[in-house]
């Protein structure tokens, strides 16, 4: 009996999830950005590849989820939580120079995230990458594309975007700029959360030490060439990017200091030690993150038609 009053519980929230109100308005900002997105890279020359949703390797983050891998033709398989190692492998291609994709990405997120308003277990990521580029170039792109997008968006839904937040998107320039350590420094470790409920604007967030991937900056002890974009008003953060790590040395000593499991990534360190890996520099934004922030949504899952909320009880 009591089994069968859950189930009719979680029908009853997901029908009323599907059926709510104004979702229309937030897809139509969602599909505006996508559409922005597309043009903007098209205009700037980016070729697009069809995301991945299986691989032997993926994106390992500097945090733990539930592991999301399949047994496939005598081979491990994991769904895609990000395309970070395929960007890089796609840019050995000599003709390819900036590559975007966007990409599903899978992370089943633990029960501590359940109820933080940002985060889902199945979202879509606009990854980017330019063969050959520095963190500044990434970074002025990315600030060009956030100016390109929000102009679309005023100019198309003028009047979506005033009903959903009460005025057309504001105009951001060149972002402010804080150190990592400075901000941990100053508000203790929940700076990221506070420093975001504070702003009033985007700004970047530089130099934190994650992933193997992120290129260490060997001229600077314990500096990282990284960048994230934080939305302001405690929306969080919006996108995560950096320079890659491409010599095979230096991926073996980052992998030794994050505790990687070379084993799995053998077939990409051997790419990296025949010298095929080049350098590069990219980032991802998430599509659902940038409508939330827009639309000024209580929770990231009211960016989506089906509910993919960590440890929420979807039916479909």
């Amino acid at each position: 009996m009591e089994a069968t009053l859950d189930k009719t519980t979680a029908l009853q929230s997901t029908l009323k999830k599907i059926q709510a109100p104004g979702i229309k308005d937030i897809l139509t900002v969602q599909q505006g950005i996508i559409r922005a997105t597309h043009e903007f890279m098209y205009q700037n020359k980016l070729t697009q590849i069809m995301p991945l949703m299986l691989s032997p390797i993926t994106d390992p983050l500097n945090h733990s989820v539930v592991d999301a891998s399949i047994h496939y033709a005598n081979q491990q398989w994991s769904l895609t939580k990000s395309m970070i190692f395929h960007k890089q492998l796609a840019l050995m291609n000599d003709e390819l120079d900036a590559i975007y994709i966007v990409s599903p990405n899978v992370r089943l997120e633990l029960a501590d995230r359940k109820d933080t308003g940002r985060h889902l277990f199945e979202f879509t990521q606009v990854d980017f990458e330019f063969k050959g580029k520095s963190k500044e170039f990434v970074m002025d792109f990315m600030e060009r594309l956030i100016a390109f997008v929000f102009d679309h968006l005023n100019k198309e839904i003028p009047d979506t975007i005033k009903k959903l937040r009460g005025s057309l998107l504001p105009k951001y320039g060149k972002l402010e700029l804080y150190r990592t350590e400075e901000l941990e420094k100053q508000y203790g470790e929940d700076y990221e959360k506070i420093k975001s409920k504070e702003a009033t604007e985007p700004f970047w967030l530089v130099n934190h030490k994650r992933e193997f991937y992120d290129r260490e900056d060997l001229s600077r002890p314990n500096t990282y060439l990284n960048y994230d974009i934080i939305w302001p008003e405690g929306f969080g953060e919006g996108l995560s990017g950096a320079e890659r790590e491409f010599e095979y040395k230096q991926i073996l000593k980052r992998m030794e200091e994050t505790g990687t499991n070379q084993q799995v990534f053998a077939n990409y360190i051997e790419a990296a030690k025949a010298g095929k890996l080049v350098s590069s520099a990219g980032a991802g934004f998430g599509v659902e993150r940038m409508t939330r922030y827009i639309c000024k949504l209580k929770d990231i899952d009211e960016a989506t038609l089906f509910s993919r909320k960590p440890f929420s009880q979807p039916i479909f």
